[in-house]
């Protein structure tokens, strides 16, 4: 297990150089990249033609010029379809339906739906790199299911050779649940948690304090439901907080970027989805 001293010196790698290493993995070698695109306007354009320093974009679903495009009027399936016959190496949402592009991952690939999870990786104005969970309004619902999203989120961090430390937040602090039953029930998850889980990795309960965890040096946030976590990630982002790199569909082979599909353009997310690519070769 790593030391408090260990912890916070990759810590500091992390924060001075991880925009420096994506970056680089990047531009250590040219991928196809799909992009679904069905209401591209000026910026858009310009974020993809900037990615194409680096990699292969294609664009799904409107034609463009200057940026290879296939024409479809369901990029969702096309996207799939070319992931699964290896005309690209990697997806980027983009502007797709994403419950749609879930579906047609579970079809294409006989998937079970409970395998697909989402994981992000963002950066916050202190330059501290994390991944929240769960971050889709339907996952993390029960204790089994933020287990499962922590063990992704742990293969993802090595994947990008980032420290393991994992912060559980609930809706309450210590004997502060009142008479409120769903404040004692995320806090009796978040105890459950960091007891199963206290023996393989670096990890504690915060209750609802996340700058304690940030503080900290965790690497893993893990909120109550992926309700509560999709409404904070999401305002943390819009609100010029956070820089998402992408979030990952983890539980499955392909790799497969999410992104905001109401972005005003969608370069990080390539630059992401190009290293990840590059890496996991």
């Amino acid at each position: 297990m790593q030391t408090h001293h260990d912890i916070n010196s990759n810590r500091l790698i992390m924060e001075t150089q991880f925009d420096k290493f994506i970056q680089e993995k990047a531009k250590s070698g040219r991928r196809k990249i799909g992009i679904g695109i069905l209401h591209p306007d000026e910026s858009i354009i310009e974020s993809l033609i900037r990615a194409s320093d680096f990699c292969d974009v294609i664009a799904f679903g409107e034609k463009l010029q200057n940026i290879s495009s296939i024409p479809t009027a369901t990029p969702e399936k096309s996207l799939v379809e070319a992931i699964k016959s290896g005309e690209i190496d990697a997806i980027v949402r983009g502007q797709a339906n994403a419950t749609v592009m879930r579906e047609e991952l579970v079809h294409q690939f006989s998937y079970s739906p409970d395998i697909i999870k989402d994981l992000g990786v963002v950066k916050d104005n202190l330059n501290r790199v994390f991944i929240p969970i769960a971050i889709s309004n339907f996952q993390g619902w029960s204790v089994d299911q933020k287990i499962e999203l922590i063990r992704d989120a742990i293969e993802l961090l090595g994947l990008l050779h980032l420290p393991v430390k994992v912060g559980v937040t609930s809706g309450a602090r210590p004997n502060e649940c009142g008479s409120v039953p769903y404040l004692a029930e995320t806090y009796a998850d978040a105890e459950k948690i960091v007891s199963i889980l206290q023996n393989e990795m670096p990890i504690k309960h915060y209750y609802i304090d996340i700058e304690k965890a940030m503080a900290d040096g965790c690497t893993i946030l893990v909120f109550a439901n992926g309700m509560v976590g999709n409404h904070v990630l999401r305002s943390l982002v819009f609100l010029g907080q956070v820089k998402i790199y992408g979030g990952i569909i983890s539980g499955i082979d392909q790799l497969v970027v999410e992104s905001f599909k109401n972005s005003s353009g969608f370069y990080e997310y390539l630059e992401f989805a190009n290293a990840l690519a590059n890496l996991k070769k």
